[in-house]
């Protein structure tokens, strides 16, 4: 599946090959008769994603082209954690080199933006899927975001950088087993362009902040007793 890797849910090179855009996207996603929705912030080297709706002001992910860094902010906690990209890297959850693309030839429209489809095709697991990226609305931050995830970007795969170059974007999308069932569709509803606030791409500054060390080792702590407790 694409949406986690291109949604989603991440070293920054590359800048000039995103758009000067700023402002807020308003995106619907559907998966297993749920449909969630997504505010993405973006602003030069910065982009703030959320949920919206019912779930709306629970959690936040930052992400800082320029430092390097995400932080993954709980409001309910007043806490938040710091992430290096460095990290990130190191841990790829998808394999950028299994997915094929193709072009299809055909566009489409969202939120009053033509983009143009792609075909995808998972080759480790034969799933399939549709992408229809529009240019000039992602920014500096979403290029470094891909890159990160591919340890950086030149291990990007020739479609990636072609799709994200010039501030490509996502707008509308489906994911399909291998089967051909739909798993998850998705399509941007609403993108406003707007002067957006600095405070909105870094943590609050009230808000204490957890050592990801600590919580690692609490967690390989916890683990090691469950384990135990086991054998018992």
């Amino acid at each position: 599946m694409l949406s986690s890797c291109m949604l989603g849910s991440i070293l920054l090179t590359g800048v000039s090959s995103a758009s000067d855009f700023e402002g807020i996207i308003l995106l619907n996603e559907t998966s297993d008769g749920t449909t969630m929705q997504q505010q993405w912030f973006l602003k030069g080297d910065t982009l703030r994603f959320e949920e919206a709706g019912p779930d709306a002001g629970k959690a936040a992910m930052i992400f800082d082209a320029k430092k390097k860094m995400m932080y993954s902010i709980q409001h309910e906690e007043k806490i938040y954690m710091e992430i290096s990209t460095d990290e990130t890297s190191k841990a790829t959850p998808d394999a950028p080199d299994d997915i094929v693309v193709a072009k299809t030839g055909k566009s489409d429209k969202a939120a009053g933006y033509s983009c143009e489809i792609y075909h995808t095709r998972d080759k480790s697991d034969g799933s399939t899927g549709e992408l229809c990226i529009a240019k000039g609305i992602g920014n500096a931050a979403m290029f470094g975001m891909m890159s990160a995830q591919a340890g950086g970007s030149s291990l990007l795969p020739g479609w990636m950088r072609e799709m994200f170059q010039d501030g490509g974007f996502p707008i509308k999308g489906v994911d399909r087993d291998a089967k051909g069932h739909e798993e998850a569709r998705w399509e941007v509803v609403k993108i406003e362009k707007k002067r957006l606030d600095d405070k909105l791409f870094r943590p609050p500054a009230d808000y204490k902040k957890h050592d990801m060390a600590v919580i690692r080792q609490q967690f390989g702590n916890a683990m090691q007793q469950e384990q135990s407790a086991e054998k018992k």
